[in-house]
């Protein structure tokens, strides 16, 4: 299964609209990715008709909003998200390399060096998870989907926070990467192989 970002869900069209307002519509979107993935985790816990392009579809949506925004914000999608796993691994124990006589290994950081397309931000992932998350990665698709979806929730909730106390700036630093990160988690565990497409959307206007 392949996927290409998906362009409803945001008000990508609201160009007129205030940053508040663009922020609003952006959480607005963020709280339906988290009920989609809740609703799909529910449905398996009950055995009833579903289908794993529900939860894929949730996630097309959360790199959707993180793209938006990034681009909103002229921040760089790319660069933030590696940023985002090279401060995880600095700061995990799980960074030394017992296979190399204690040497650091930074699997993410180095896949996500230069980084460009959503499929090598999602090789990058893998390899990050694989080291840094071994407890999630090695959780059932369906657990790690249930997972995911705490994180997701948890996020609509910030960003709640972040617009009621004007304090956006902090979550742009601290969490904006987290969005895109959900995005390509949920795509890898619903075996969606992302694109080879150019995740700042301002490079591809400005080549354009």
């Amino acid at each position: 299964m392949t996927s290409e970002i998906a362009g409803s869900r945001v008000v990508a069209a609201v160009t007129t609209a205030t940053d508040r307002q663009f922020l609003e519509a952006s959480q607005r979107a963020l709280t339906r990715a988290a009920a989609d993935l809740a609703s799909f985790c529910e449905h398996v816990e009950h055995n009833e008709p579903n289908s794993i392009e529900s939860a894929a579809s949730a996630g097309d949506h959360l790199r959707e909003i993180a793209s938006q925004l990034s681009y909103r914000f002229e921040v760089s999608l790319a660069a933030i998200y590696a940023a985002r796993l090279r401060d995880v691994e600095e700061k995990s124990l799980l960074r030394y390399d017992p296979a190399a006589e204690g040497d650091i290994s930074l699997a993410g950081t180095d896949a996500l060096m230069h980084v460009g397309t959503w499929k090598e931000l999602q090789i990058g992932q893998i390899m990050h998870d694989r080291q840094f998350h071994p407890d999630v990665f090695g959780m059932s698709k369906v657990d790690q989907i249930r997972h995911y979806t705490f994180h997701v929730t948890k996020l609509a909730g910030l960003m709640v926070d972040a617009i009621e106390k004007e304090d956006w700036e902090a979550f742009r630093k601290e969490r904006l990467a987290d969005i895109a990160i959900f995005g390509v988690k949920i795509a890898t565990v619903c075996n969606v192989e992302l694109p080879c497409t150019t995740v700042d959307v301002q490079q591809v206007e400005s080549s354009g």
